[in-house]
């Protein structure tokens, strides 16, 4: 895992509190960051729009009352008005319900969500450099944050993007909004209390309103923050953030920890899913879909399957028997099985009717799934470590497949091609009467974020390019 470069004795004085709102007011994070970043929010608003119609995005929005007030936001794919941390609720849903979004194994977690959907709610007439800026800055938080408390946070139960998350949207939000130093400590106070979410919520509508109330609470958090609600001088140190997230493991930021050098986005980068599911199952899906192309063989030519995950490898799979898609996005045996059976994984692949094949679930006892190696301690080293399928096949032979790399990852990232066909595939779900010329369009305006006087025009042509009613 990449070692935090240290930081100067003067800053190393102050409180944890202080040197994040310190980085959060004054960073001004370099190109190769903000083309990071302008990439990141391309691959996670497409996932945001191709979510939009789901049950459960569906369902968040009947809760949600319109509002005509000055602090009202637009939808971007329909024409409804409503207040910031509402608006915030249904972007961060919506951009995990279909768990397609960015992964950083830095912390285990959806750093993009939850961060892009806040800001979105509160954007306003904003330049894109400043929406670019606050994205990249309250990321960092998030991962520098989390990646102090190691995989221990995560191991406890805790969803790290619904609690990570709630910190680097109040830090994004923060920045965005221009709060002061003082305002932007008493903001990440007001989140630290916030923040919650657990794995066990894994396969249900709950995990992607994770996001959403990650995103609501970081707002929620900047605008009282601004409003004048004062916080604790120190939430994290002590008895705070991280010895509570890290059940007593840690209860401080490292003494030589730095924001921004580098940046989580660049070093290690975050990894943009090549599947719309959990990311451990990346791998073996990869292994799976190698080894059907290489040898020729499908499902029928296979007696028995083991998948051998590092140590901590199947904590979120917790699905081995799924009755839904949902259920799904988290199952290793529905995983190789819907690879070995179909050829490819995709947005269909995990539609409740594909899911409930009688042949695909004749044959999830024949899935083995086990961790070997030895304990790994952080999100990083889990991230790295080999997966291995073994195909045991009907003739009594049998077969394996490795795959240390994972997809999506700097090692092995999407090609630009690939982000194009994953952006229009994204938008023919989630805006069916858009057309393809149009919404690559929108991809190429998008790419010149940075630029853009005031993102609202572009924000906008999603809804007048075909939005849900």
């Amino acid at each position: 895992m990449n070692s935090p470069l240290r930081v100067p004795p003067t800053a190393t004085a102050l409180s944890p509190n202080r040197r994040l709102a310190e980085f959060i007011v004054t960073a001004s994070p370099p190109a190769e960051v903000r083309m990071r970043a302008v990439s990141a929010i391309l691959d996670t608003l497409c996932v945001m729009i191709a979510g939009s119609g789901e049950p459960a995005v569906r369902s968040v929005e009947r809760t949600l009352e319109e509002s005509s007030g000055r602090h009202a936001v637009s939808g971007l794919w329909n024409g409804r008005r409503l207040r910031p941390e509402d608006a915030a609720l249904l972007f961060g849903t919506a951009s995990h319900v279909l768990d397609y979004d960015d992964v950083s194994m830095l912390t285990v977690c959806h750093p993009s969500a939850p961060v892009l959907s806040a800001l979105l709610s509160v954007a306003g007439e904003t330049p894109g450099a400043a929406l670019v800026d606050a994205f990249a800055i309250g990321t960092e938080v998030l991962n520098r944050v989390g990646e102090a408390m190691g995989f221990r946070h995560y191991a406890l139960g805790f969803h790290a993007t619904a609690t990570l998350g709630a910190i680097g949207a109040a830090a994004a939000c923060a920045r965005l909004l221009a709060l002061d130093a003082m305002q932007t400590r008493h903001a990440l106070a007001i989140a630290a209390s916030l923040a919650g979410g657990l794995r066990k919520n894994f396969g249900s509508m709950v995990k992607s309103l994770h996001v959403g109330f990650a995103a609501t609470n970081g707002v929620r958090a900047a605008r009282l923050a601004a409003a004048g609600i004062v916080g604790a001088e120190e939430p994290f140190d002590g008895e705070g953030f991280f010895h509570a997230m890290s059940g007593g493991e840690t209860d401080r930021l490292p003494a030589g920890a730095a924001f921004g050098q580098p940046y989580a986005l660049v070093t290690p980068g975050f990894e943009q899913k090549r599947y719309p599911c959990c990311y451990m199952l990346h791998k073996m899906i990869e292994a799976t879909l190698a080894w059907r192309r290489e040898s020729g063989c499908v499902l029928d030519d296979v007696a028995r399957i083991r998948v051998i995950l590092p140590v901590g490898g199947s904590k979120p799979l917790i699905h081995p028997c799924p009755r839904s898609g949902l259920n799904a996005l988290f199952s290793a045996p529905y995983a190789v099985l819907a690879a070995l059976e179909d050829g490819r994984i995709d947005l269909a692949s995990f539609t409740d009717s594909a899911v409930l094949r009688p042949k695909i679930q004749a044959r999830l006892p024949d899935v083995e799934v086990i961790e070997a190696g030895e304990r790994l301690e952080h999100g990083a080293d889990i991230g790295k470590a080999p997966v291995t399928v073994s195909f045991r096949l009907q003739t009594g032979t049998s077969q394996d497949r490795a795959v240390r790399i994972s997809p999506g990852s700097s090692e092995d990232p999407l090609t630009s091609e690939q982000a194009l066909a994953k952006w229009l595939d994204c938008l023919r779900r989630g805006l069916p009467q858009i057309e393809d010329a149009a919404s690559a369009h929108l991809f190429t305006r998008g790419q010149m974020l940075l630029d853009m006087p005031d993102v609202q025009d572009w924000l906008g042509s999603f809804k007048d390019a075909g939005g849900r009613p």
